[in-house]
């Protein structure tokens, strides 16, 4: 009887031990599937032939599936990238970008001390977690600045004095800017293409967000994000 007991509490441990683990969408080609969609790790992902998705897990681990494939979406059915590696191949994806509007080739990334802070000084991505308010940051506060925003279309401008002392400047409710759109900053009369790009509340882990940041090219926050005590 005992014997038993032990052999259903150990069927039951190893049913458990495959919980559904979370996999969250980034990039979905030729399927109908949105970024930041939740995945069922132990359910089959179907893909045709020419479909593709890119998934994150709760590690931070990159997970690419091409079609076709009909099986639950594992390391070993597709390709697989770890966070560190995925963070240590930024820096050749920054430098083949550089030299695009308002960047210098090769300028380096200043180290940003919080990774929901929008640099002024690049042209690039930019993450902003849902429900966050866009906050710009600068390299040095020593004296006053001027900052125009303006998106692509040039429907409007909202322009502003950056007061010396200060790194960080909030964008009020009144300049609407939104997720997924480009926007020109131009800070001290030098422009600086940067599109905003959303970060879905649904990833879990900083080393998901961390991943999303790297996968959609925002390195300096994605550093931030790894950064110690953050």
């Amino acid at each position: 009887m005992m014997g038993k007991r032990l052999l259903v509490l150990l069927l039951s441990a190893i049913a458990g031990g495959a919980h559904a683990a979370p996999l969250i969408v980034v990039e979905a080609r030729g399927i109908a599937v949105k970024p930041g969609t939740v995945l069922d790790s132990t359910k089959p992902l179907m893909l045709k032939q020419g479909q593709h998705v890119t998934l994150i897990s709760e590690s931070g681990s990159t997970l690419k599936f091409d079609g076709p494939y009909d099986r639950p979406p594992t390391a070993q059915g597709g390709s697989s990238v770890d966070l560190s590696r995925t963070l240590g191949v930024m820096v050749s994806q920054r430098q083949a970008r550089s030299g695009e509007f308002g960047t210098t080739r090769g300028a380096p990334l200043a180290a940003l001390p919080d990774p929901w802070l929008i640099d002024v000084t690049h042209s690039g991505n930019s993450c902003l977690g849902e429900g966050r308010e866009p906050v710009f940051w600068r390299p040095s506060s020593a004296s006053d600045a001027s900052l125009a925003i303006t998106p692509v279309d040039r429907s409007w401008k909202a322009r502003s004095r950056w007061p010396a002392g200060s790194e960080r400047l909030t964008v009020t409710t009144d300049v609407p800017m939104r997720a997924g759109e480009t926007y020109i900053i131009t800070f001290n009369d030098v422009d600086h293409a940067v599109t905003i790009v959303p970060v879905p509340a649904v990833l879990s882990t900083d080393a998901m967000r961390t991943a999303w940041m790297a996968d959609k090219g925002c390195e300096a926050q994605a550093q931030a994000l790894q950064a110690p005590g953050k």
